[in-house]
Formats: structure tokens, C-alpha cells, sequence
């Protein structure tokens, strides 16, 4: 059932919520800052999060959800992104959960999603593979019927948080279609099952991403998400049915106040930087793609919420802010100047360091596909051009 909220108390009831419970030294991403301490402090906070009944806030009732507007979704997300908050498993919690609510069976649905609501279940993703990159449909992990169960035999490339969770997200193909409408299936994975090893590697963005072997692997057939060749349609539809975007604007305008905070204080061999026309310029830039992307999430939201959907389906706004991560931060160092490049712990950094990391984290946009990919799925599926 609903819970009817007026948006401007319920941001604040997360404002409040947050400088209770998200001291400032714990702010922080856990994409890239994933020391076991860190891990620790992030796990922490992310149950004290289910224990507010914020985690599937707008998932049915019964499965362990809020029932909330997508609205108020939105609204959590952007606070949380402002914050820095050190979410956990949000495989788990939009992918897991989107194919659930769109393919799984009620039994699975009663049994997963209250763990990922209140996550004592923490899942990694299991899509990407070396030899297809952003093309999903190319997969070549396999699942073979095997009895009343299934050996699943592939290669995963870029696991985040596996060392971490507990259950992989699997995409398998389970016939030999090449097309992948009715080829590839989806599993639950135990990643301490027998034949499955990680391998993890530091990326340059400063997290670890693991490539993943699944050698034999046997699961019942309780591990079957939905059904058999049903894949890829769960897939496309995951994200919108978990409800919301990732707001990566909500931390852009964070940082940008930051760094407007810094050029109203700092003086450089012209003056104060927030008197230069170069800086200003530069301001002026940030603040319009942080505006342009907030208006394509309004957009999509209240399109989702008067049932106006387009064959877009909001994917507009995932190819802006990937392409646009890794120009804000471009722009954001261009406005501190060469002094933007020197690392935390060293003299004379700006904001404390934080811009150099920034930099070299914002061109991890590949997770759900690279840009160039969507804008080929836009070009294809949402005006209707030939491939």
C-alpha cells in the first residue's frame, strides 16, 4: 500500500536520517574505496538503511518492499548520491530484484527479495564476459540441463564486489539459438559453490573488479530464475521494475558546491577564482549538465508515473551521464587548474585530493553497458533504424 509523502518532508527525513547516521569520514564510494575497514563501515550503514524499510521502497508489500511512489524513490536516491552514502549490493537490489519482479516465481520472490531488503544476501553480477564486452546478447557461458539441474561452464570479466557477496547473478545461454530472445537464461549462483573462482584485479579507478571462472558448475533447479530461455527479455526490463534512475547528477552538484566554495575562497595570480571569467564559464558548464540530466530523471519519472512510457523506456538519460561523468570532470579540473592532478595526502591539493580520484573513477562508465552500445539500442530499438 502506498505511503502518501510530501516530498519536501520526506527529503528531509532522509537528510536528517543521514546526519545521524553518516559521520562524515564515512562518506564514501564503495565502487572504489573498498578496504575490509571501509566494506565494514558500508555494510553497517547500508542495514541500518533496510532496518528504515528504505531498501525496495518501491516493491510490493509482500516481497519485503515499501510499496512507496517511484517518486519517493527518486528522492532517496538523490540524497544518498549527494551524500557520498556508502550503499552495498545494488546488484542485489535493482538487478536481483527487477528480474525477480518481472520473471521470477512467487516462490522465489518470497524468498529472495526479503533478503535483499534487508540485506543479509549481498549479490554480484555475473553478464559481462571477455570475448562480448558490452554485447550481452553474445554470450558464451553455457548452461547444460543436467537431472533436475543445471552445470553452468563460462567466463565472467569485471565482478564487482565478488570477494564480497554471496550470490552471482548469472546470464547463461541454455540453447544454441544465436539469437538471444530465446537463448539465454538467468541463475542464482552460490559463489562459495564448487567450481566457481575469482580472480580479483585492482581497476585505475581504485576498486576491484574480478574475472570470475565457472568450471562445472552444478545448481538445482530452484536456481533457475523464471523461465527457461526468458533471459534477456528479464533483463531489459530489470531496472525499470525495480523503479528509478541513478541519479550520478545529485553528487555532481555536491562536488560542484564544493568547488564553488573553493573558487569564493581561493585567490590565484588574478585574484579570486570565482571573479575569472574562466572560472565562471566553467561553473556555468557544470551547473548545466548537472541541470540537463536532472530534467531528463524528472522527465522519465513522471513519464513512468503516468504510464507515458516511450520505447525510450529513460535511456536517454544512462547515455548523457556516461558520457557526460567523465566530461564534468574534465571541466571540474580545468576550473582548479593544474594543481587538480596532485593526489590526497599531498600538498597544496585542492578539496583535499578528492579531484585527481574523481578524475580516473569517472571513466568507469561501463557497468550496463557502454554508451556507445546505447545509443545503438536508442538508435535500433527506440527510432526504429536498421542496424
Amino acid at each position: 500500500m502506498s505511503h502518501p509523502l510530501n516530498l519536501d518532508a520526506w527529503r528531509q527525513e532522509i537528510r536528517e536520517f543521514l546526519a545521524a547516521e553518516l559521520p562524515p569520514e564515512h562518506a564514501f564510494n564503495t565502487e572504489f574505496d573498498d578496504a575490509p575497514d571501509q566494506w565494514r563501515i558500508a555494510v553497517e550503514f547500508s542495514r541500518k538503511v533496510a532496518a528504515q524499510g528504505w531498501i525496495g521502497l518501491t516493491w510490493p508489500t509482500e516481497y519485503g518492499g515499501g510499496g512507496r511512489p517511484i517518486s519517493e524513490l527518486l528522492v532517496l536516491l538523490e540524497e544518498f548520491a549527494a551524500a557520498d552514502a556508502p550503499m552495498v549490493n545494488s546488484v542485489g537490489v535493482f538487478l536481483v530484484a527487477g528480474t525477480l519482479l518481472v520473471g521470477g516465481t512467487e516462490e522465489q520472490k518470497h524468498r529472495l527479495l526479503p533478503e535483499i531488503s534487508q540485506m543479509t544476501t549481498l549479490w554480484a553480477e555475473g553478464l559481462t564476459e571477455p570475448e562480448a564486452g558490452s554485447d550481452l546478447g553474445s554470450l558464451r557461458t553455457t548452461a547444460v540441463r543436467e537431472g533436475e539441474g543445471w552445470v553452468i561452464d563460462g567466463q565472467k570479466a569485471y565482478t564487482s564486489w565478488g570477494p564480497m557477496s554471496d550470490m552471482l547473478f548469472v546470464a547463461a545461454r541454455t540453447a544454441s539459438d544465436p539469437s538471444p530472445s530465446g537463448s539465454i537464461s538467468i541463475f542464482c549462483v552460490d559463489l562459495k559453490a564448487e567450481g566457481v573462482t575469482l580472480h580479483p584485479m585492482r581497476n585505475f579507478g581504485g576498486g576491484i573488479q574480478s574475472t570470475t571462472y565457472l568450471d562445472h558448475v552444478r545448481v538445482g533447479p530452484e536456481a533457475l530464475i523464471g523461465e527457461v530461455g526468458k533471459g534477456w527479455g528479464y533483463i531489459m526490463k530489470a531496472f525499470y521494475a525495480s523503479g528509478g534512475v541513478e541519479p550520478i547528477y545529485a553528487q555532481q552538484e555536491a562536488r560542484l558546491r564544493r568547488l564553488v566554495s573553493h573558487c569564493r575562497t581561493t585567490r590565484g595570480p588574478q585574484g579570486l577564482l570565482i571573479e575569472q571569467t574562466r572560472v565562471i564559464d566553467g561553473l556555468a558548464e557544470l551547473a548545466r549538465m548537472v541541470q540537463g540530466q536532472r530534467l531528463l530523471a524528472y522527465e522519465h519519472i513522471g513519464n513512468t508515473m503516468a504510464g507515458r512510457m516511450t520505447p525510450y523506456e529513460g535511456g536517454v538519460l544512462p547515455v548523457l551521464a556516461k558520457e557526460w561523468e567523465p566530461l564534468f570532470a574534465q571541466v571540474f579540473d580545468e576550473v582548479l587548474g593544474q594543481s587538480s592532478q596532485l593526489t590526497a595526502g599531498t600538498e597544496h591539493a585542492p578539496l583535499g585530493g578528492a579531484p585527481e580520484a574523481w578524475y580516473r573513477q569517472s571513466f568507469a562508465n561501463h557497468a550496463g553497458g557502454t554508451p556507445q552500445v546505447k545509443r545503438m539500442v536508442l538508435a535500433t530499438r527506440g527510432l526504429g533504424l536498421p542496424r
